[in-house]
């Protein structure tokens, strides 16, 4: 089957219409139309891609780790409630993502430093009169991040 040219170069419609780009360069690929394909965009949006899960991964994180520590250094029980059921949220998103993308793993270890400084000083501002550890104070193995009490 002949192959005919686009209306629009891909790489145009990069810029013009993003939507349009993707189903455009879905149908290049499915007819494997590689002289039409955008190549400098496609490589550019899957990389994006992994960005995009590695940004997850860290935003999860850094709520996940708010929590904990306001409900391990905050004294508000009746706050307890609703920072725990947080904690059970951003955990079960963390595993789900982790399951997808298990290269994620080793990324969360070089990550969890930076994201619970950030943490930190979120709590802390929030909770200016509570006092927070300097370090990470939990177990650093992901399993146990994702599974313990540490207020038990």
């Amino acid at each position: 089957m002949p192959k005919t040219p686009l209306q629009t170069p891909l790489h145009q419609l990069y810029d013009e219409d993003f939507v349009r780009w993707v189903e455009a360069t879905v149908a290049c690929l499915k007819t494997r139309d590689v002289d039409q394909l955008d190549w400098e965009g496609l490589i550019e949006e899957i990389e994006d891609l992994g960005k995009s899960a590695r940004r997850e991964l860290e935003s999860r994180l850094s709520v996940l780790l708010v929590h904990l520590l306001k409900r391990c250094y905050v004294n508000s029980p009746n706050d307890y409630r609703g920072w725990q059921l947080t904690i059970v949220e951003q955990r079960n998103a963390l595993k789900r993502l982790l399951k997808q993308s298990p290269s994620l793993k080793g990324y969360f270890q070089n990550v969890l430093d930076e994201v619970y400084q950030d943490a930190s000083a979120e709590a802390s501002t929030a909770y200016p009169t509570s006092e927070f550890p300097n370090a990470y104070p939990y177990n650093r193995d992901l399993q146990a991040l994702l599974t313990e009490e540490p207020w038990r």
